[in-house]
């Protein structure tokens, strides 16, 4: 007896979505992060769709591992190659979807070899990186880690005894 395989659809489920707010301020640029995976054309839905009732632009960013700087030229343009060929690729896939929205910025996050993308991605990075594209959502096909909500952050910040702005308040 044989079993066949019902292949799975190209509709993806919306959980594999994960929405990330890294500011304080309503729905602003979105950052959409891809990793290569099948969940891809979900967050690039989910991206085009925040970007058409915003009004916003989308910043697509692939997520690319690599093992660090090298001294030796050759091999940090070949890694410089790489990182770009990767990245090409990866977004290929999902840009015509975004483009339908308005336009859309590229960039990539190249995350450290020890991490796989396919099932995390760190926080620390995609908040810099956040930062660095002025955008106030990510959207990302895995989970970060290490994440902790702006508004969590905010009242840490205010309940902490040693916090700087704690102490700059209590010196006269």
């Amino acid at each position: 007896m044989t079993t066949t395989r019902t292949p799975r659809s190209a509709n993806t489920s919306p959980t594999e979505v994960h929405h990330y707010p890294f500011t304080l301020r309503g729905e602003g640029p979105v950052l959409a992060l891809f990793t290569g995976s099948r969940a891809d054309q979900a967050v690039a839905s989910r991206a085009a769709e925040l970007a058409a009732r915003t009004g916003h632009p989308v910043t697509a960013a692939a997520a690319v591992r690599s093992t660090g700087f090298s001294i030796n030229a050759l091999l940090h343009l070949a890694r410089g190659r790489r990182i770009r060929t990767e990245a090409e690729a990866i977004l290929a896939a999902v840009l015509p979807v975004i483009a339908r929205a308005g336009p859309a910025r590229t960039t990539t996050l190249v995350v450290p070899a020890r991490i796989n993308p396919y099932r995390t991605l760190p926080a620390g990075l995609v908040e810099r990186l956040t930062h660095r594209t002025g955008a106030d959502i990510a959207l990302s096909p895995v989970l970060l880690t290490g994440y902790t909500s702006p508004i969590a952050r905010e009242l840490n910040r205010i309940t902490d005894p040693h916090s700087r702005s704690h102490a700059m308040a209590a010196d006269p």
